[in-house]
């Protein structure tokens, strides 16, 4: 730890660097056992200032509140084991790297939604956010998002002017200094171990306290190695001569290790075909330079119009007609794999996503905030928030706390259960009854427009009462998560379930013990 080379006396000054002052603490809150469709798993939000002591508190409060049942429970099957929405001004530096590594240790994605600011410790707790997937060698990887109409942005550790007057006045000024260049060197090693590019190292570097490296385009994006959330890449409705000079900007700058820029217009107008050494026919789009035989950048020849799905940077192999691949993107809207220059390795350096990578699509310089509106209204699709959404009403007052209050998800914490209540598409109802499959199910009852769920899923240690109810093509889902198994629950555990069970009404549906 930084403060560790400090001089006891120092100490102070080292615990206030990268440090607001007079926002809230930030708390964990459980928000729902769904973030979305491609990570149905328990979504939190960390939200407020990120003080000294947040990394550890933070670690046992998700142990807390991500107790839970079946298959929202673990990433055993590939993905992220739940997902942290962040909003927060900042604070302290050391405890935004804490949080960074308890996200990347416990494979805990990150995403920063339309609206909210994640700056300062805050961003470098962001960039932890990471999946893990069991098989093809990949395991750990970057899984971190940025939603448009999201802040996001970097800057140096630094100390309030109150506080360099302060090591002024108390003969310090020297250490203070010290510890500045020390600070400095800390978050470039922890910038780099989190795979930022060194060629925006310095722009980080040089903002003070008003300035930040502002996550806001593709290139940004680029630079971080985030992403933005999956929808269909026709929706960007970009012509696709563009997106060929867009892709292929990506692929010069990883393969000569530059910055991102724009390659040049011209690289449209000389073209040639060719073939790759399996056979198949590309059209090759030259690079003017060929430095290392680089001959330019490939598509398959039959592909000239709608979304780019795939290109290659080549090298001229033989008798200038046949072309080898020396770094590929493959992007794909199905819900598979997508990759920018992923030449195996450590996947927690590269450019590797479930799910479309449509930054890549698109200029470097376009603003994130400017995207189509049809583009957010699918992002928020994919997270199950329907227009208009109506949560169940309660015919009796439950003895809980309520923990997070949105239009579409309440949690709540009682004798010791938490309590999620989330309304969506109808597609919910099943996703409900597929989630118990692999638990030990003790009670089940399916009727028209009602599931309901209770057992216990041994592995996890955890006993679960779900109840989901349907009307037309809206459904809502309770579902109540006790710490232990169902032998062990108490009375007042079970006097809650039964609560929440009769006093739950959606849309005029309900059990049949409702009153």
């Amino acid at each position: 730890m930084l403060v560790r080379l400090l001089p006891r006396f120092l100490l102070p000054f080292a615990a206030l660097l990268f440090f607001y002052g007079g926002a809230s603490a930030a708390e964990l809150t459980l928000v729902s056992f769904r973030y979305s469709d491609a990570a149905p798993v328990v979504h939190l939000r960390l939200e407020g200032e990120i003080r000294a002591d947040d990394g550890e508190r933070v670690e046992k409060a998700f142990v807390q509140l991500a107790h839970c049942s079946g298959a929202a429970c673990n990433n055993d099957f590939g993905g992220p084991r739940a997902v942290v929405s962040l909003a927060s001004p900042g604070g302290s530096y050391s405890a935004g790297v804490k949080l960074a590594d308890f996200f990347r240790n416990n494979t805990i994605a990150t995403v920063v939604e339309a609206g909210d600011t994640c700056v300062s410790a805050c961003a470098m707790a962001f960039l932890g956010g990471s999946s893990f997937w069991p098989t093809g060698g990949i395991g750990t990887f970057i899984d971190r998002t940025i939603e448009p109409g999201a802040r996001v942005g970097f800057h140096s550790p630094y100390f309030t002017e109150d506080i360099a007057v302060a090591a002024v006045r108390s003969g310090q000024l020297g250490q203070l200094l010290d510890l500045t260049r020390l600070a400095i060197a800390d978050i470039v090693k922890n910038l780099t171990r989190y795979s930022v590019s060194q060629h925006v190292l310095d722009r980080i570097i040089s903002m003070g306290p008003e300035g930040f490296f502002e996550v806001d385009t593709p290139a940004a994006l680029f630079a971080i190695r985030a992403q933005l959330p999956s929808f269909d890449p026709a929706l960007l409705e970009i012509p696709f001569e563009e997106q060929i000079l867009n892709v292929c900007s990506r692929l010069a700058a990883l393969h000569y290790e530059q910055p991102l820029s724009l390659l040049d217009a011209s690289l449209l107008e000389d073209t040639n075909d060719g073939r790759t050494p399996e056979g198949d026919r590309i059209r090759l789009y030259d690079l003017a330079d060929r430095p290392l035989n680089v001959a330019g950048c490939g598509v398959p020849h039959d592909k000239q119009t709608g979304p780019l799905a795939t290109m290659s940077l080549y090298r001229l192999v033989s008798d200038g007609e046949i072309f080898e691949p020396l770094l590929s993107f493959h992007t794909s809207n199905e819900g598979g794999w997508s990759a920018l220059g992923y030449r195996g390795g450590r996947a927690t350096d590269a450019f590797i996503k479930l799910g479309p990578l449509n930054h890549v699509l698109m200029a470097p310089d376009e603003k994130l905030n400017d995207l189509p509106p049809a583009v957010t209204a699918e992002i928020e699709i994919a997270k199950g928030r329907v227009a208009d959404p109506h949560l169940p009403s309660h015919s009796r007052p439950w003895p809980a706390e309520t923990l997070f209050a949105a239009p579409w998800s309440r949690s709540y914490l009682g004798a010791g259960l938490t309590i999620v209540e989330q309304t969506g598409p109808a597609k919910l109802f099943e996703e409900l009854a597929e989630q118990a499959e692999g638990t030990s199910i003790l009670y089940s009852q399916d009727k028209p427009g009602i599931l309901v769920r209770s057992g216990e899923d041994t592995e996890n240690g955890t006993s679960y009462y779900w109840l989901a109810l349907r009307s037309g093509n809206r459904t809502a889902t309770i579902r109540l998560e006790a710490p232990v198994l169902a032998a062990s629950l108490t009375d007042a555990q079970k006097s809650l379930m039964s609560l929440v069970a009769c006093s739950t009404d959606f849309e005029g549906v309900h059990l049949g013990c409702f009153k």
